[in-house]
């Protein structure tokens, strides 16, 4: 049968001289596949939550125009361009006055607002996701019915403003800077709704205050604009724990390609997740794209839609401006999240820098003060935690790069790994964990091992026999003392 519908396929697809290829709807890097073992969830006793902040201190913004950074200019570099002060402005108010139960219902060419609804009452129901998404299209899909019957009701009177509703008015002065034939026609295809970052952009000046500091000193000395290091506002809103659908990971969103050009990335470590990590391979990465493009707000917008994109946008639309880019250059991937990734930049950074006048005066975390130790052998976190006297919950907190497999015991610190510890722990530290005793160090990491579990196999057999433990397959497997027949089993080795 599927050999059947392969030649069916084939022969609609045929041409006169080849064959089709369909087009991918997303630039292939979305098409990565991450590990299964990496996916594995872990239960609720597993995870091991960070220890919380008992340091805080206001953000003190530094001063810009003092650095000597790669092709920096003081108050030009990132000034906003007159052509994207309206997409600026749009995703200022996104950020700091639209509330995450609220949707932006605006046109997505000219970020014009027509209006916002109000999905609190969805967000509070006690029902799934899949249902919750369910109802919130139904209801966004109504508005936007409304809207697209207005635009086109504005389209056919518009020559007599007279005879409009209020609401057609409302709609007709919306559009008055808008110099386009049939833009109310037109508009009636890019209506988009937008979800408001309020809390979660004011949770992220919170958070960033943990980490800012560091940032700004790494990026001073790779010579990268300092303002740069407020981009994790738009990616993630310094949210450590932030992972996207398409498998980008941490503060700065790296996808798993991309990452490991600079970061260790395996089962026991994803510095990706660790911001200070992430940080410096960030850096690298946007001084290779200024070096590429020799251009600031190019090198920005590649962060996202990557250097040769840029390199091709330029050439086809002859002009760096980024202005001119995104209202002229056409590409199926250049689309919405890259045309205005530069403007949500120059958002955040404004945003940021006057975050007390839009918040009020926030209880910011104070920056995250530690020692590094470098670890020299394979070693278990349940055997690190009880003979440093270091809970599991600061050591997450400090190094947020080892990965939940090492906090819930499935794989070992690896030597070579530079353990982060609160300021003042790292002499007595050192002094425990020289007294480890040797036969509690692994001389490999631990490996997963997959067993089909057969009629007459026990827990206890397979512990034996794997020489392992029954309390590690179980936590491994998150079972309890039975196994049926058929089932399939991680063995950590």
């Amino acid at each position: 049968m599927k050999k059947y519908l392969f030649f069916v396929l084939l022969f609609f697809l045929k041409t006169s001289s080849s064959y089709a290829v369909l087009p991918l709807p997303y630039p292939i890097d979305y098409l990565e596949k991450v590990p299964a073992i990496e996916k594995e969830e872990l239960t609720e006793a597993e995870k091991i939550e960070e220890a919380p902040p008992t340091e805080f201190a206001p953000i003190t913004p530094p001063d810009f125009r003092k650095q000597k950074a790669l092709g920096y200019e003081p108050d030009v570099t990132f000034r906003v361009p007159p052509g994207l002060k309206d997409k600026v402005d749009f995703w200022k108010l996104i950020y700091h006055y639209y509330s995450v139960d609220q949707y932006v219902l605006h046109d997505s060419d000219y970020n014009l607002i027509y209006r916002s609804v109000d999905v609190s009452g969805i967000h509070r129901k006690n029902i799934s996701y899949r249902a919750q998404r369910k109802l919130l299209g139904q209801k966004l899909g109504v508005h936007k019915q409304e809207i697209r019957a207005l635009l086109s009701s504005v389209h056919q009177k518009q020559a007599h403003p007279e005879s409009m509703t209020a609401e057609e008015k409302k709609i007709f002065d919306l559009f008055r800077k808008v110099d386009a034939p049939k833009k109310f026609w037109n508009a009636r295809y890019n209506i988009r709704s937008q979800l408001g970052q309020k809390e979660r952009f004011q949770q992220g000046i919170i958070w960033a205050g943990r980490y800012l500091p560091m940032m700004e000193k790494i990026f001073q000395e790779e010579g990268v604009p300092i303002e740069l290091t407020r981009l994790p506002f738009v990616e993630s809103s310094f949210n450590i724990k932030a992972r996207s659908k398409v498998g980008a990971s941490g503060v700065w969103q790296f996808i798993r390609s991309t990452g490991r050009r600079y970061l260790s990335i395996n089962a026991a470590v994803d510095e990706r997740n660790d911001p200070i990590e992430a940080t410096r391979a960030a850096a690298k990465l946007l001084k290779t794209n200024y070096r590429y493009l020799e251009h600031w707000p190019l090198a920005v917008t590649a962060y996202n839609h990557g250097a040769s994109g840029m390199q091709r946008a330029v050439k086809k639309v002859g002009t760096k401006d980024m202005a001119t880019i995104i209202a002229r250059y056409r590409s199926r991937t250049f689309g919405f999240a890259s045309k205005n990734f530069y403007a949500e930049f120059l958002a955040a950074l404004e945003t940021e820098l006057e975050y007390q006048k839009y918040f009020g005066a926030l209880k910011t975390e104070a920056p995250l003060d530690f020692e590094e130790v470098d670890i020299q052998k394979y070693i278990g976190i349940h055997v690190l935690t009880r003979y440093t006297d270091i809970s599991k919950e600061v050591l997450k907190r400090y190094n947020p790069g080892l990965t939940s497999h090492v906090f819930a015991g499935k794989k070992f610190i690896p030597p070579g790994y530079r353990l982060k510890l609160p300021h003042g722990a790292k002499e007595a530290f050192l002094a425990s964990y020289d007294e480890i005793p040797s036969q509690l160090v692994a001389k490999a990491q631990k490996k997963f091992i997959y067993h089909r579990v057969r009629r007459g196999d026990t827990l206890t057999y397979l512990a034996r026999f794997y020489d392992t433990s029954v309390g590690e397959i179980r936590r491994a497997n998150r079972i309890g003392r039975f196994l049926y027949s058929g089932q399939t089993l991680i063995i950590p080795k």
